[in-house]
């Protein structure tokens, strides 16, 4: 595939260029091949060098004064690396926004021009030709709900991402909103979607959407989910195995006089619970349900999974804390937890990291109370139990299968 957009004569390639140029060190920055064809399809259009598809015009004619200033304000959805704000804001006012609290601080840090935003849904703007850059999201509810909360102030949506994981879902989301849909060449590993022409009466969908998990220990437990929420409406297996072995020690604790069992093993009745990655908050509530506590706290990255887990809980009845926060960060959480739930991602895309679990890990360990108890599930072939005996404290396994394993923990005396 060609790597650039523009032909080598091209007046925009070598504005391009030139800006490229002013940030040498960003060109060895993970995303800047990304960030680079989004400046030069700005570039482009702006010239008339381009049109909507980020095909060459051929010298068809294009009036000066229609695309000289386009855009006259960009919006950049989940901007991993704050690259692209940082080179777009060159170019045309920028705006942000992260679902990732993480990665909002990434952009805050590395573009200092742009301008962030706190909720998506709030989005407005007062400038006649906006433009969003939607960096493509692995669920197709996300995109789908980002579509439908800026619809009503973009004229054009550029969704960006690598060629084999844009698939037609894309097209189908853009095309609920936007009349014209166009699929850019491909530039490198890149290539963009594009939608443009806002329909006067979309078909836009509705967030958060509503569901049910039914478990033996709960019963049909409601659930909420906004788009970008790990797991949508659904529990992941990880999840299940943890509450059912919670149900089963907490059934065995309230059968069996607590004085008949050793100190380690009773489970008690914890007055609060924690679940560090807390999802779409559906683990939180039903430890809640099951071990009858009244506090209970759910802490996430993720805007949209702090969103979930609070409306997850007013669905059921609930009243819970939600917190916006790095999870493995111990400085932006207080402690004396009873009871800690953990879960931990084993993934970054497609490689397997163990270091946000033994982060959470970590934060487990400061923020339990003295008497308390940590259940964590993870993948069993990653054996993590070592790590929390190390971490955490005495540790015993309480259920396993060629996919999960749940253990508790203790904390050390």
């Amino acid at each position: 595939m060609p790597s650039t957009l523009l032909t080598p004569d091209s007046p925009a390639r070598q504005r391009s260029e030139d800006l490229l140029e002013q940030f040498p060190k960003l060109a060895e920055v993970p995303g800047f091949p990304q960030a680079r064809v989004l400046v030069e399809y700005v570039l482009g259009r702006r010239s008339g060098e381009l049109d909507v598809s980020g095909r060459a015009t051929d010298g068809s004619f294009v009036a000066a004064e229609v695309v000289a200033g386009l855009p006259h304000e960009i919006l950049i959805v989940d901007d991993a690396q704050g690259l692209q704000s940082r080179l777009l804001s060159e170019i045309a006012p920028v705006r942000t926004y992260n679902d990732r609290i993480d990665e909002a601080h990434t952009v805050a840090e590395v573009a200092d021009r742009p301008s962030p935003i706190d909720d998506l849904a709030a989005f407005a703007s007062d400038r006649d030709e906006v433009w969003a850059i939607v960096n493509a999201p692995k669920a197709t509810h996300a995109l789908a709900e980002t579509i439908a909360a800026v619809q009503a102030h973009v004229s054009t949506v550029i969704v960006i991402g690598r060629s084999d994981s844009m698939s037609r879902a894309v097209n189908k989301e853009l095309a609920r909103g936007y009349a014209r849909v166009d699929v850019s060449p491909g530039v490198g590993k890149h290539r963009m979607i594009i939608g443009s022409r806002p329909l006067s009466s979309p078909s836009l969908p509705s967030y958060p959407r509503r569901g049910t998990i039914d478990h033996p220990a709960t019963g049909a437990l409601q659930v909420r989910a906004h788009g970008a929420c790990f797991s949508g409406i659904k529990s992941d297996e990880g999840s299940t195995a943890l509450l059912t072995a919670l149900a089963a020690e907490t059934q065995s604790a309230e059968a069996q006089p607590a004085e008949t069992q050793p100190a380690e093993a009773v489970l008690g009745s914890p007055k609060s619970v924690l679940d560090l990655g807390c999802g779409n908050g559906w683990l939180l509530s039903a430890a809640m349900q099951v071990t009858a506590a009244k506090n209970g706290t759910g802490v996430d990255v993720s805007k949209a999974a702090v969103a979930s887990a609070r409306e997850t809980a007013e669905a059921n009845g609930l009243e819970v804390e939600t917190i916006l926060a790095d999870a493995t960060d111990v400085q932006a959480l207080s402690g004396g937890y009873d009871l800690i739930l953990l879960n931990p991602p084993f993934h970054q895309g497609t490689t397997i990291e163990t270091d946000t679990a033994a982060g959470l890990m970590a934060t487990a360990s400061k923020l339990l109370a003295p008497e308390g108890q940590v259940f964590t599930v993870y993948n069993s072939h990653l054996d993590y139990r070592a790590t929390l005996e190390r971490t955490i404290g005495p540790s015993e396994q309480l259920a396993r299968t060629s996919k999960f394993t749940v253990v508790r923990s203790l904390r050390r005396v």
